[in-house]
This record gives C-alpha cells, sequence and structure tokens, in this order.
C-alpha cells in the first residue's frame, strides 16, 4: 500500500485513507459511500451491474476537490458467497495503483478504498481518486485532436503520439507489469502544457498485477486488447510503427516481429469473430422473446 495511507475501521466500513485527506467529516461520509453519488455536485458517469461511477466536486478539509468515485457492486449470490475469501475491487485498485506507482506508471492520486462488509461478506465496495483535469481516452484523443491535422506537423505529431503509447507497453511489460483490460478507453491521454507530447494514465487498476516474469501470452494479450479497440483507427503504417517502438533493438528480428504482428492480427480477428457471433445470438433471443 501507500505509505502515506492510514486505516480506519467505521460502522462495518474498513477505510483507507490518504492522510491528506483525512477529514473527520470526510471520513464519516466514506462510511456510507454511496451517499455521495447524492452530493448537489455529482454526475453519473457510468452505472451498470457490476459498477457505478461518479464524478463529484466535494469540500474537503476546507478545500475543493474533483473525484471520481467507482463503485464496485456485490452482483451475484456467488460473488457473495466467496467474498469472505477475496479483496474487494476497491482494495484491489488501491495495490494495482501501489504497483503502478512503484515502477513510476503515471495514474490518478488515488484518495482511499472503502469496503463495506456484513459478517464478512462483501457487500460493496469504493475506489475514490481526483480527478486528471483536461484528459481523453487515447481514442477520443486520436480523433479530436490528431487525425486531422495536416501536412508534416500533423504527421508528425501522430508519431510523437504513438512512441509514447507505445513506450507505455514497452515500460508495463518491461517491468513485468501485466493489466488485464488494457484497451483504449482506459489509458487516458493529457496534453503536456510545455511541449507537443502527450501524458498516458492508465485507469481501472483493479486487474493490475506483478510478476517475476510476465508470460509472453500476458504481453500478447495486451497488445490485442489495444489492437480491437484502437487498432480500427490505425493505418497499416501507423500499426508498423507501433510496433517499431514497441519492440526496440528486438525489431530488426524478422522472424520475431513477423511472428508478433501475425499473431496480434489473428488472435483479434478470432475474437472479433467470437464477439460478433455472441451478438447475433443475442439478437435472435431478442427476437424470439418478442415473436
Amino acid at each position: 500500500m501507500f505509505p502515506n495511507f492510514i486505516l480506519y475501521k467505521l460502522e462495518n466500513a474498513v477505510i483507507w485513507i490518504d492522510r491528506r485527506f483525512a477529514d473527520k467529516q470526510f471520513i464519516e461520509r466514506l462510511a456510507d459511500a454511496d451517499k455521495l453519488f447524492a452530493e448537489p455536485r455529482s454526475e453519473v458517469i457510468k452505472d451498470q451491474r457490476k459498477i457505478k461511477v461518479g464524478r463529484i466536486n466535494l469540500q474537503v478539509a476546507g478545500a475543493s476537490h474533483s473525484l471520481y468515485v467507482k463503485r464496485y457492486n456485490a452482483f451475484s449470490l456467488r460473488y457473495k458467497i466467496i467474498s469472505p475469501l477475496m479483496r474487494s475491487g476497491a482494495f484491489r485498485a488501491l495495490a494495482g495503483a501501489a504497483i503502478l506507482n512503484a515502477v513510476k506508471i503515471p495514474i490518478a492520486t488515488p484518495i482511499a478504498a472503502v469496503e463495506n462488509r456484513q459478517r464478512g461478506a462483501l457487500t460493496k465496495s469504493f475506489f475514490i481518486s481526483e480527478e486528471i483535469a483536461g484528459g481523453k481516452t487515447v481514442d477520443a484523443y486520436w480523433r479530436d485532436e490528431l487525425k486531422s491535422l495536416p501536412g508534416k506537423e500533423g504527421f508528425r505529431s501522430r508519431r510523437r503520439f504513438l512512441a509514447e503509447l507505445a513506450s507505455l507497453f514497452t515500460a508495463l511489460h518491461g517491468q513485468q507489469v501485466y493489466h488485464n483490460d488494457l484497451k483504449d478507453a482506459n489509458i487516458l491521454a493529457v496534453a503536456e502544457d510545455s511541449s507537443k507530447s502527450v501524458q498516458l494514465f492508465l485507469l481501472d487498476l483493479e486487474g493490475v498485477r506483478r510478476s517475476t516474469i510476465l508470460s509472453p501470452a500476458r504481453r500478447m494479450k495486451n497488445l490485442v486488447q489495444l489492437n480491437r479497440t484502437f487498432g480500427g483507427y490505425l493505418r497499416r503504417v501507423e500499426k508498423l510503427f507501433f510496433v517499431k517502438t514497441y519492440l526496440g533493438v528486438n525489431f530488426a528480428e524478422r522472424q520475431g516481429k513477423r511472428d508478433l504482428i501475425e499473431s496480434v492480427l489473428s488472435e483479434s480477428k478470432r475474437l472479433d469473430a467470437v464477439k460478433a457471433r455472441q451478438m447475433r445470438s443475442f439478437r435472435l433471443g431478442i427476437n424470439a422473446s418478442h415473436g
């Protein structure tokens, strides 16, 4: 965990919080963090079966903060039954943040992780972090800021962005770090004020792991995740530039380079076909239920 985090236990909540935010009123709010979504200056960004995400402007210890609150739901009976044996999503996100902080991969500043249990069974948990001002997911940044830039400057800007993105993957994998959902929507791009480059931040940290040796299968999975999401925006030559930057000196090994590209493309195609079949089955099921 982060050395500046301290532990509180209040009612049925266990709270790990940055000591800079350990304001008594804020801690009392975190005991039932669902109430944060009802704050006057709150906005629900996502509300799904497994998670709920909100952006909240809040006064903490006399200062105004823009926070993101992610609630992990106890979404099934099976989940609740096994939950006494497992860490909550919020505590796993805090552990993932600590891993990335240790290897100097940018993330949103974590504020608190809250776990609510009844008789050991997990009921809900919350991960709270500071907002990353001016951030856009990499697909949105490419589409809105880079794709239409004309001439040589546009070419250079897109190359710089792809180099930054490939270097992020190289840094993760070179330090044996795995993110289990490394798609474009989980990477946030923020333009640097003093230069034309960007800084990239990772989101959704509960699936971050660090191992002694990161397996080739996990490296491949991350590359496939990015290709299936962000790859649709790129031309073939841009994809090749990404691979060249990612591999570094190993790009000169022709067979290894070819095998990597073919594996990423074939696995992406296979997974896209699986998803298409699932969508067809889903639509057929809806039509049958209305028939």
